[in-house]
């Protein structure tokens, strides 16, 4: 799936050299990137279906702290407070992680030519404690 089409920044064209093509300047997103917010004010066992951008990590600290946007796409971005409860922290205490699988199985992170393994590799994650 094609990444989805973007606000331009501003009214400024991109600066291209001579004989070099513009694409399609800033009118379209980049590449997806997974992304996980780790905070003591994160939303615990919440899962954002919102679309960001990059500049949505803007205007969320522009929206905190009620600050202008600094262009035309920050303006227009989703801002992520729904990832996050200001109200109370939910995790004044970060959760307790497993072992390094390295340390107490170094052998089931070697690869093999046996078929794909299973992932995440059993052990490898702590279950949550609720």
């Amino acid at each position: 799936m094609p990444p989805p089409p973007a606000l331009a920044p501003d009214d400024i064209a991109p600066d291209v050299p001579a004989g070099q093509s513009a694409y399609n300047g800033f009118a379209q997103c980049g590449f997806r990137v997974p992304t996980a917010v780790i905070s003591p004010w994160s939303r615990r066992d919440y899962v954002s279906h919102r679309v960001y951008d990059h500049t949505s990590i803007c205007a969320l600290v522009e929206a905190k702290w009620n600050l202008p946007a600094m262009t035309y796409r920050d303006a227009n971005a989703e801002n992520m407070l729904d990832m996050i409860d200001l109200r109370f922290p939910a995790f004044l205490r970060p959760p307790r992680l497993a072992q390094p699988l390295l340390d107490t199985d170094p052998g089931s992170l070697s690869c093999g030519v046996s078929g794909p393994g299973t992932i995440p590799p059993p052990g490898s994650v702590t279950p949550p404690h609720l």
